[in-house]
């Protein structure tokens, strides 16, 4: 595919509608999305709730990174979010039993993956994703960059799960390691990596 020229720029609350559509469509198939709710006609709705809920806060904090094309028009959204210092040390535990196995799956993987972030202060590279027509095309590379400039401004390493080995690859190419073993969702669900940049 022909690169395209891309920008990035922080999402503004006015927007949000347009990020909500641009986030179901561009994390409809990414890996623990599609894990937590495997029927596809069920995915929409449960995700419409999910952003709903969650994007609103994440813009209003102006923690949502876009890439736009020439037009101006987003095709790609990534979430970074700042975590400060704690002296609590994650717990292992036995998630909540729910009545629904997509809630069940969304507190699987919130117990697993909650258990691994650092303590430390850092920048968490929470989600990113792209438009299926905009992929293999630089839009993930160019939100990378801009949240790797934010952390330099932060002082802040950066930390993140990779959950394909596509992202993996792109994620090491900007220069971040392994950090521990890997991850096993359950029910046969993804593989994620724990990953760390100082940046």
């Amino acid at each position: 595919m022909a690169a395209t020229e891309l920008s990035t720029r922080t999402a503004h609350s006015a927007e949000l509608n347009t990020v909500i559509d641009l986030c179901l469509a561009a994390f409809a198939d990414e890996a623990v999305t599609a894990w937590v709710i495997p029927e596809p006609w069920e995915r929409h709705k449960h995700m419409r709730e999910m952003f709903g809920e969650s994007l609103d806060a994440v813009v209003s904090n102006h923690n949502l990174i876009l890439a736009i094309d020439v037009d101006g028009e987003p095709l790609a959204a990534s979430i970074w979010l700042p975590h400060m210092a704690t002296s609590e040390t994650p717990q292992p535990h036995q998630p909540e039993v729910a009545d629904d196995p997509v809630t069940r799956r969304m507190i699987a993987a919130e117990a697993a993956t909650q258990l691994r972030r650092p303590t430390s202060p850092h920048l968490y590279l929470a989600s990113m994703a792209t438009l299926p027509d905009h992929r293999g095309r630089g839009a993930g590379a160019a939100m990378l960059a801009a949240g790797m400039e934010r952390a330099q401004a932060l002082a802040l390493p950066i930390y993140l799960e990779a959950s394909t080995s596509d992202n993996r690859r792109l994620y090491e190419r900007g220069g971040f390691r392994d950090l521990g073993g890997s991850i096993q969702l359950p029910d046969g669900g993804p593989i994620l990596q724990p990953m760390w940049s100082d940046v």
